[in-house]
């Protein structure tokens, strides 16, 4: 599939994390607020079976229309 992603992955506020295989041995979003609250959500997702070849060929249509504008 790809690598973990995480968003804002820093010990002043909330951070997001996308873990490939989580604690269910499936896709979940992680919310943590380490500094804050002290509080960790997971949220497990089960994505169609298709969704990452489906996304992988909208990426690839809008690559190949995409015309980059060029600096004045």
């Amino acid at each position: 599939m790809g690598p973990d992603v995480a968003w804002m992955d820093m010990s002043n506020g909330p951070s997001l994390f996308i873990q490939l295989t989580g604690e269910r041995d499936c896709p979940e979003v992680v919310v943590e607020d380490e500094s804050g609250s002290m509080v960790t959500v997971r949220v497990p997702i089960v994505p169609p079976d298709d969704w990452i070849a489906d996304h992988r060929e909208r990426l690839r249509q809008v690559r190949d229309y995409w015309v980059p504008v060029k600096p004045a």
